[in-house]
């Protein structure tokens, strides 16, 4: 591989949040005012702090307001779950008896949905329930009892609970499928199939994705009638702003002193780094510990130590997290300065999710990815699905192990 030209930052979707930024000049922001929400979705809005509206939610919640089924396409981090949230909360504040389910691949991403509901109601209602495995279910049984507007969870815990006859599918009018490419990745499929189907009562069902392959389209047209379709990505150029990219090339048994020397090197803020497997992750996790302040999360880890590690590094109390693919999409932690890919992503919009949980709030930000021999072709995906050209770094007298190879 050659070295290619230099490191191409590329536009993002706006961002409205204080951990997010904002392009816009003071000026000439939009406002949530103009997207048809009422007075207490809009209060709603300013109690969780709000700026402006994002480019997803600028775009689907017009749409989603209309009644008509939508598709939304955006990436990880840009507003989704305000974006069909608050046409729920604009319906219910206009005295509708609607209630709405939301489906979620992952635990971490069913509790942030959560969290968010209340950030944006207060101590007020709509009230919010979030199902998923790894905790008690007798309390969420009894909590259903409630019929509370919003039940966010999980397949698997959502089925359960039907199956326990403690959730009737059939008391839902509107149905949102958030991450469905996670959900499809995760071998969701059938389940999803399932509840859908039971969901008869549906009036309206949400589609929110980074991204649409033929399969999700076509369960979109067996369950979605006539559905708008959104996109806040930017086809050409998916990339992230005020991102610095760049990859290593490195023989698989030198990764982790090429990994010690860069965080040498960038004395990150805040680190976050992929590894592909759950006991790869584990092992680099507790390895590292030993010298940095780090932690680890994976899908086998109970769900109290996963909320533990997480806010251990949201809070600054480690500085690096190790983390699986499947754990990236629900970690949302403002302030984290460097990506490092330390295992290549097996599909090329992985890339896109991972990188996107860094150079938030217009700070600048890095992502560094290791790359073996054999895997230029995948190199090459990631750079194609980017429309850029990532340029080589390198360590100054550091041995790759690549010439003991040749």
């Amino acid at each position: 591989m050659s070295s290619p030209p230099p490191v191409v930052k590329a536009e993002s979707s706006r961002p409205n949040t204080p951990d997010e930024s904002s392009n816009r000049k003071p000026d000439s922001p939009p406002t949530f005012t103009g997207l048809g929400l009422g007075q207490e979705a809009l209060d709603a809005v300013e109690r969780a702090g709000f700026y402006g509206p994002t480019e997803i939610q600028e775009k689907f919640i017009p749409a989603a307001l209309t009644g008509r089924d939508s598709i939304g396409r955006a990436r990880t981090g840009t507003g989704k779950t305000a974006a069909f949230l608050l046409p729920l909360f604009h319906r219910f504040f206009s005295g509708e008896p609607v209630r709405m389910l939301v489906l979620a691949p992952t635990r971490e991403l069913a509790e942030q949905i959560k969290q968010e509901s209340r950030k944006l109601s207060g101590k007020n209602l709509p009230r919010v329930l979030a199902a998923y495995g790894g905790t008690r279910l007798f309390p969420q049984i009894e909590e259903l009892k409630e019929k509370p507007e919003i039940v966010v969870g999980t397949p698997g815990r959502l089925m359960d609970l039907g199956q326990r006859k403690a959730l009737d599918f059939g008391d839902f009018r509107i149905v949102v499928l958030d991450e469905v490419d996670r959900m499809f990745d995760m071998g969701f499929r059938q389940d999803i199939a399932r509840i859908l189907g039971q969901c008869r009562k549906r009036e309206q069902t949400l589609f929110l994705s980074a991204t649409l392959p033929p399969e999700i389209m076509r369960l979109a047209e067996r369950y979605l009638k006539n559905p708008l379709r959104i996109s806040a990505v930017e086809e050409e150029s998916p990339s992230v702003e005020s991102l610095e990219q760049a990859y290593f090339i490195i023989s698989p048994r030198r990764k982790r002193s090429l990994l010690e020397r860069l965080l040498e090197r960038e004395k990150p803020d805040l680190a976050l780094i992929f590894v592909r497997t759950k006991r790869g992750v584990e092992r680099l996790g507790k390895a590292l510990d030993k010298k940095y302040r780090s932690t680890f999360v994976h899908g086998d880890l109970s769900q109290k130590e996963r909320d533990r590690a997480v806010n251990r590094f949201r809070e600054g109390k480690v500085k690096i997290l190790v983390a699986t693919d499947l754990m990236g999409r629900g970690i949302d932690v403002p302030g984290i300065t460097h990506i490092i890919n330390y295992d290549i992503p097996e599909y090329p919009e992985d890339y896109l999710h991972r990188v996107g949980r860094a150079a938030r709030m217009e700070a600048k930000g890095k992502a560094f990815t290791f790359v073996t021999p054999e895997q230029g072709e995948a190199l090459t995906k990631i750079e194609i699905l980017c429309n850029l050209m990532l340029p080589e770094d390198r360590i100054e007298n550091f041995d790759t192990g690549l010439e003991e190879e040749s």
